[in-house]
Order: structure tokens, then sequence, then C-alpha cells
């Protein structure tokens, strides 16, 4: 059975990823929030966007709950359909931590 939510309209779906790659390449997104935002603008449940990625859905479970050990290929299988890859990148100070 299909889950996936009603289409997105285009100019929407083209603003959230607009959006998506700018909280990207400001580095403002935890994987955590990533890999759901990535799935919620593919318009797919869990076990869909599991399958699509070619991952166990246990992962994107864990991935969107905060709590999963991904491995690396795992990360670019998924960040792949968004033309994205895991890299190393300048730590972002934290208001925490001044």
């Amino acid at each position: 059975m299909d889950k996936r939510k009603k289409p997105v309209p285009k100019e929407v779906s083209r603003a959230a990823r607009k959006q998506f790659y700018e909280e990207v390449a400001a580095g403002t997104l935890s994987l955590q929030e990533a890999v759901k935002k990535m799935r919620a603008i593919s318009g797919l449940t869990q076990p869909e966007f599991a399958k699509h990625r070619g991952v166990n859905v246990r992962l994107i479970r864990d991935l969107e709950a905060g709590t999963a050990n991904p491995t690396l290929k795992s990360l670019n299988q998924i960040a792949e359909i968004f033309a994205l890859e895991v890299a190393f990148r300048p730590k972002v100070a934290s208001s925490e931590s001044k």
C-alpha cells in the first residue's frame, strides 16, 4: 500500500530543496534533521525511503531518532539522492561554548 503524502506542488518542493541546500551549506543541520528533511522532500515513508536508498529501514528510523551509528557507506547512499556526500567540515561554534 502506498502511504505517500499527497503530491507537493513543484514550487513548494523547489523552495524546500533550496532551503535544504542553504542549510547544508551553512552547516546548520544535524544529521538527524538532514535525513528527516531529505525524506520529507522526497515525499516517502521511512520504509519507502530506505528501500529507495538501499539501506535498512531500521537505519532510517534510528537516524531520524538521533540514535544511529551509521557507516560512511550508508550515509553516502542516503545523501546521494540529493547529490551530497559525507565530508569533514570545520566545526561551527555553538552559542553554549561562547
